[in-house]
């Protein structure tokens, strides 16, 4: 595989090219910290951070002008070159600041009737499950469906899961229908990339609205709306993409748009998708400005080369992890893993308190060892999810690896 800018070798963790340790410097980071945990918050490079100030003093030198005339053309702008990025229509994109907001505003718009289901994966984002039993709770007779899934699994096992709670949920035949699916493309924890396609495929055969969760997808892998024809799509774009935090595209298909409102309802509620998401009322829009640097920052390595060194750095990474821990990665299948991977932490007793909360081996990572990687439990284990990045090397995992078996040893020597 080469990138495609130029038809030279794409970097590998063996050969990182013009990533790794060289670019941490193009970060804010200080000295003796590492990042491994970008999938929650994300971060973004110095020359992004200019971007944001730029647009930031420019919105300050005259907020009458910027408000008023060229607020909304810098954002048309913006919604282009998204739209060109993940090949869809910019019209049918809006910004907003995060998932949680676009996911709030796709199901806090549509007319859910008595009978209606919204179907979700167990798997699925607490936040998105909890916005969902909102509506629930807020419509009569309107109910979650949840498809259980428990990893390891193959794309062909999820998605028979998923048909399989579909067709049995037609076999009631009880006058209601799954008017809604939610679907990850890539999970939280675990963190998983799904077989998108074949469940966007599988739910619209069956009349079912799909709102895909790409929460992060963009900047991880490649993102194509016209193949992948969702009715519904948000992603963080200050997750992976690079942008400053509260930077999101929210994609509406046009059948729809006519349903949809943002969250806060303002003057320009009736004119239209368009002109209501312009406009969110008095706000910091630099954010959603600095979307602008964070394509151009990545256009100078290509996507290409960014997205086949962190995967790759992502899986060899785990293994290596892995192999400190004398443990497994979660995933044995390299395609269901995008940057970030989930390693089995072998403590003996998942019962002994340390490891009743997040909160003791959180604080733990943080005071003494100044870095973070969050834990879940998964079908009876319990793993740590640990991202890959441009500034990262294969001797970052070395060293993680060797401070989560310091930890493991520790905690499992008060279990014997």
């Amino acid at each position: 595989m080469t990138n495609a800018t130029d038809n030279t070798p794409l970097p590998t963790p063996a050969n990182p090219g013009p990533f790794g340790h060289k670019l941490r410097s193009q970060f804010l980071f200080p000295e003796d910290f590492t990042q491994f945990n970008h999938g929650s918050y994300g971060t973004f490079p110095k020359a992004v951070q200019d971007n944001y100030f730029a647009w930031h003093h420019r919105t300050e030198r005259d907020p009458d002008r910027w408000m008023r005339r060229d607020l909304k053309n810098c954002l048309t702008m913006i919604r282009r070159e998204i739209g060109e990025f993940i090949n869809c229509d910019p019209d049918s994109l809006a910004l907003v600041q995060n998932t949680t907001v676009g996911v709030n505003t796709i199901l806090r718009s549509l007319e859910f009737l008595p009978g209606d289901r919204i179907l979700q994966l167990s798997t699925g984002f607490l936040s998105v499950y909890k916005t969902a039993q909102y509506v629930c709770d807020t419509h009569k007779d309107v109910k979650l469906i949840e498809v259980p899934i428990t990893f390891p699994m193959t794309d062909k096992e999820i998605v028979d899961a998923v048909e399989k709670t579909v067709l049995d949920h037609q076999a009631l035949k009880d006058g209601s229908r799954i008017r809604l699916a939610m679907v990850d493309w890539i999970s939280s924890v675990p963190s998983i990339v799904h077989p998108v396609k074949q469940l966007t495929d599988l739910l619209k055969s069956h009349g079912i609205l799909v709102f895909v969760d790409g929460a992060h997808s963009i900047g991880q892998v490649p993102v194509d709306l016209g193949y992948l024809d969702p009715d519904f799509y948000i992603t963080n774009c200050h997750k992976w993409l690079f942008s400053v935090r509260g930077s999101a595209a929210l994609y509406t298909k046009k059948p729809y748009q006519n349903l949809i409102h943002p969250t806060a309802i303002t003057g320009d509620y009736g004119n239209g998708f368009d002109a209501e998401f312009q406009w969110m009322g008095t706000n910091e829009y630099s954010s959603l400005m600095s979307i602008q640097g964070a394509l151009a920052y990545r256009k100078q390595f290509g996507e290409d080369a960014i997205i086949n060194y962190t995967h790759n750095l992502a899986i060899e990474g785990g293994k290596t992890m892995a192999k400190i821990l004398g443990s497994s990665v979660l995933t044995p299948h390299d395609h269901q893993v995008g940057n970030m991977v989930n390693i089995r932490l072998p403590f003996k007793d998942l019962l002994n308190p340390k490891l009743a909360s997040p909160a003791y081996l959180m604080n733990l990572l943080m005071d003494k060892y100044n870095l973070h990687t969050p834990t879940f439990k998964h079908g009876g284990n319990m793993y740590t999810r640990v991202c890959a990045q441009i500034y990262l090397e294969l001797s970052d995992f070395v060293r993680l690896g060797n401070v989560w078996k310091e930890i493991v040893d520790e905690i499992n020597a008060e279990s014997n």
